[in-house]
């Protein structure tokens, strides 16, 4: 069942990451007819941090950057935000975690009440110790 699972979450890591370049490409050969119009816009993003330093980061990353996200996803700027971290210690790929955000089409999406800057002092009043936390997960981010 593990080997079942970690395929799975490979190929779901493969399809997210593979199948957006490829039809990319294809989606800017047909840009002049509307191609993705309408449609949710996937991003996802990649982090490599030290060995043995995985539970700090992502407590880090919860601290202050989740409550964004999830600010982001009560008001309809971000339909879901998912992280992925590896399910075994292996070379390849190169990351430990991996994070999904679908948002809604532009068109669609409300207009933000706040400036990302206004947003974080909204949640973060002490706005040093935001800082301290961000530069402290950057500082373990490797790539």
């Amino acid at each position: 069942m593990f080997t079942k699972i970690c395929k799975s979450t490979l190929w779901l890591l493969f399809m997210l990451t593979v199948a957006p370049v490829v039809l990319t490409s294809t989606a800017r050969a047909q840009a002049t007819i509307g191609a993705g119009d309408g449609k949710n816009t996937v991003s996802v993003d990649f982090y490599k941090v030290p060995p043995g330093r995985q539970d700090e980061w992502l407590a880090l990353y919860k601290k202050s950057h989740y409550p964004i996200m999830q600010y982001q996803k009560a008001h309809g700027q971000v339909i879901s935000e998912t992280v992925y971290t590896r399910a075994i210690h292996q070379i390849t790929p190169s990351w430990d975690f991996a994070i999904v955000i679908v948002s809604p089409p532009a068109e669609k999406r409300p207009k933000p009440e706040y400036t990302r800057s206004q947003l974080i002092r909204k949640l973060f009043p002490d706005i040093d110790e935001y800082v301290k936390g961000e530069k402290a997960r950057w500082s373990l981010t490797v790539e």
